[in-house]
């Protein structure tokens, strides 16, 4: 049992909190034992790591025999830590590789394109949103928050691991592409555009989400076939993008399913 926050093992689990550090290595890692059980067979886990208590306490240890184990003190796992009460498990995996070649368009297609988007809460509920409501693949601008961020990977509640994400996406040359195949870009627009109940969501389509405090970059919202805002009576200039973004996820589901 290591007991010592100098530990070379736990100096690494510590460096993996840093994106730089995660990219360098190759690896992320996840706290809670729900959404470890849902780690899909195509990622690769290095190793458990369990707190002394969580251990000793658990009932079926046979099912993390295949995986390293590492048991740490009580202490030293409150140190690698993120959350104020940790269950006492993470896991070390390595970060798998998705490409714009494993996505496939058909006249159906959902897509989603974040542009910068920077809250990791954010992030993460619009990815567990997506996924609850059909979409088909995720691309991510170069400029939004680490998808491996251990708060991103907290709000997807496991969404990261049965979602088609891409990151680093070239908006510029992944828009031109989606048009191309007739994806219709529909870009969120504070200043004006239509409500999402009177745009056509029925066919291949992929809606566009910007930055939370400065919305799209002009160059991509000119390239958008239509332009979408939520209709508002109060008082208040803008919603939560990942408010505004589960409305409109919802109104092409909704379309769809009437479709159907």
């Amino acid at each position: 049992m290591i007991t010592s926050d100098k530990n070379k093992i736990i100096k690494d689990i510590v460096k993996l909190k840093q994106k730089k550090e995660r990219e360098k290595a190759n690896k992320f890692y996840i706290e809670g034992e729900r959404i470890i059980n849902e780690i899909p067979s195509n990622i690769h886990i290095e190793m458990y790591i369990f707190s002394e208590k969580f251990y000793n306490e658990m009932s079926d240890k046979d099912k993390y025999t295949n995986i390293k184990n590492i048991i740490v003190s009580n202490d030293v796992f409150k140190k690698i830590s993120d959350t104020i009460n940790p269950q006492g498990i993470m896991a070390i995996c390595n970060i798998p590789k998705n490409s714009l070649k494993d996505v496939n368009i058909n006249n159906n297609s959902f897509f989603i394109i974040l542009d910068r988007i920077c809250d990791p809460g954010n992030m993460g509920t619009i990815i567990r949103t997506a996924e609850a409501l059909g979409v088909d693949a995720i691309f991510l601008s170069k400029g939004c928050v680490d998808l491996y961020n251990d708060k991103v990977i907290r709000a997807t509640m496991g969404s990261i691991f049965h979602t088609n994400i891409i990151e680093n996406c070239d908006l510029d040359i992944l828009i031109d592409n989606l048009k191309e195949n007739n994806v219709n870009i529909v870009c969120t627009y504070l200043e004006g555009g239509k409500p999402p109940y009177s745009i056509n969501f029925k066919n291949a389509t992929a809606i566009l989400i910007g930055n939370e405090a400065n919305g799209v970059l002009e160059k991509y919202k000119n390239k958008a076939n239509e332009l979408v805002k939520i209709p508002m009576i109060g008082k208040v200039e803008s919603m939560n993008a990942s408010i505004s973004s589960a409305i409109i996820f919802y109104e092409v589901l909704s379309q769809r399913l009437k479709n159907n």
